[in-house]
């Protein structure tokens, strides 16, 4: 499936068709002869269909703006009726589409020559462009029969004629430039607006009266970028150079109130030879910028996500699974210690060991499928602290009330808990310990204490009460440790609850 990117890139490409076919018809009523008209829709067709040229080609003669076609497509081209593809050796991908015939005569062609067939989009404006070139070639040719005859009646008629098809062309392009979706600006040599459609009064606030005759610059120019667009129009009527015609380029454009917004513009010159004038197509791209900005940020939140999810299985390996085997080592090595001097002491730790092991092997298999352990999705936060007090080889103290929190902080102060026994365990040398939880309207305060050694400090980054501050911290909650010295050890969470107003307290959701 087509990108986002690569969608825009196609809209702009065929905008960028349809304006130079639009552009172009505005000089080709003008035209001053025939050659002239073709010779100008066959400069064209580059733009309209890239990698492609083209040229005029009639079935059996050669003309002042045509030439006789090779004779393997002579006879395909007399009786060709509709835009075809032609087998032309040679020629690579070579396509004719019809112009009108000019007064009765065999009919003439263009045919565009590239390395690929044009693009479905593409064929229908060569056509439209074969058409509009037809137009301006018959009523040239009507001219000059009509002074050939010399009526002067029939001069007459036919300039009217002419006048109404002009007018009705005219009329046809006012037409489709009004429902064009991006604003339309026309100016003469002098920058001065001589034209704007219905989505330049929309898209910038003026109305057409307010606009016409007034300086481009003035009216959509932002104060900081005029004087580089003033001597940007004086380097071109001096040099002829240009810069950013038939170019998109995005700039800042001001709306009548003074507001400014990104916008993509394209510019044309559509005057006649030796006349200065100029179109520009402006659309207004905020929604494709934000949509680009948010599309980013989209991807940065994805990375951020998955760089905390994988943090988040390290703590959790760390503070669950991890902890179960330090407790399996620890009774194992007091085992080892009473194994001669109290063998049924040491047979109870062995088992104490043994149970912690499975214990830990279940945990893995719960943290490698994402799933929180067990006891704390089914029972709830005061049954698994509990479940962990039990693992330890000294009383603990468990006083955690039995109403459900939201998620994300269950699966927090399950983790701190479980964190915090372990190093009790493992660093404190405690007889003794207390795990409180304590909830009110606002917040849920943690509290584990011990009556230790004391004199805990992080001894690193990567420690588990970095780890630990840092789970709390991204629930916008705060950590405390306090352990002098001279003994005991108090561990204290504060977790604000007002950051989940519509969660339901219950199971937690998602892993840990």
């Amino acid at each position: 499936m087509p990108s986002s990117d690569s969608a825009e890139l196609g809209a702009a490409a065929r905008l960028s068709s349809i304006n130079a076919v639009f552009g172009l018809s505005l000089v080709l009523a003008q035209a001053s002869s025939p050659a002239q008209a073709v010779r100008l829709v066959t400069t064209a067709v580059p733009s309209v269909a890239p990698g492609h040229t083209a040229m005029a080609w009639h079935p059996s003669a050669s003309g002042d703006y045509y030439q006789q076609a090779p004779a393997g497509a002579r006879d395909v081209l007399a009786r060709l009726a509709g835009a075809a593809r032609l087998d032309v050796e040679g020629f690579g991908s070579c396509w004719a589409f019809p112009v009108t015939p000019p007064l009765g005569r065999e009919p003439l062609f263009l045919v565009t020559v590239g390395q690929e067939d044009p693009l479905e989009e593409e064929a229908f404006l060569l056509s439209v462009l074969a058409q509009m070139c037809g137009t301006v070639i018959a009523n040239h040719e009507l001219l000059a029969e009509a002074g050939l005859r010399a009526a002067a009646d029939r001069e007459r008629d036919l300039a009217q004629a002419r006048a109404v098809g002009l007018a009705t062309s005219e009329a046809r392009q006012r037409a489709v430039l009004e429902a064009a979706l991006d604003a339309v600006i026309s100016m003469d040599g002098s920058a001065r607006i001589t034209y704007v459609n219905s989505s330049f009064e929309r898209t910038f606030g003026y109305r057409a009266e307010e606009a016409i005759g007034r300086e481009l610059a003035e009216v959509i120019v932002p104060p900081s970028l005029r004087e580089a667009h003033r001597q940007g129009l004086a380097r071109y009527l001096a040099t002829m150079e240009s810069r950013i015609l038939d170019r998109r380029i995005e700039v800042a454009a001001m709306r009548a109130d003074g507001s400014e917004f990104p916008a993509e513009i394209t510019v044309t010159r559509t005057g006649l030879p030796g006349e200065l004038a100029f179109t520009g197509y402006v659309r207004d791209i905020t929604e494709r910028l934000d949509a680009q900005r948010e599309l980013m940020a989209s991807r940065a939140r994805l990375v951020t996500a998955s760089d905390v999810a994988r943090q988040r299985v390290t703590r959790d390996l760390h503070d669950g699974a991890q902890q179960r085997l330090v407790a399996t080592l620890i009774n194992l090595q007091l085992a080892e210690q009473k194994w001669d001097s109290a063998p049924q002491r040491a047979r109870e730790l062995l088992g104490l060991a043994i149970r912690d092991a499975r214990g830990a092997v279940q945990e893995l298999r719960e943290i490698a499928a994402g799933i929180l352990p067990a006891t704390l999705t089914q029972h709830g936060l005061a049954a698994a602290v509990r479940a962990l007090a039990d693992r330890l080889p000294i009383p603990v103290q468990v006083d955690v009330p039995a109403r459900r929190l939201p998620g994300p902080v269950e699966v927090s102060v399950y983790f701190f808990c479980s964190e915090a026994l372990t190093n009790v365990a493992k660093h404190a040398r405690a007889t003794s310990a207390r795990v409180r939880v304590e909830l009110d309207a606002d917040q849920c305060t943690v509290e584990i204490r011990d009556d230790g050694v004391g004199g805990a400090v992080p001894r690193s980054e990567s420690s588990g009460l970095v780890g630990l501050r840092d789970r709390i911290g991204a629930l916008n909650g705060t950590m405390d440790l306090v352990s002098p010295a001279a003994g005991g050890t108090v561990l204290r969470a504060v977790i604000p609850l007002s950051s989940f107003p519509n969660q339901r307290s219950g199971q937690p959701e998602g892993g840990p």
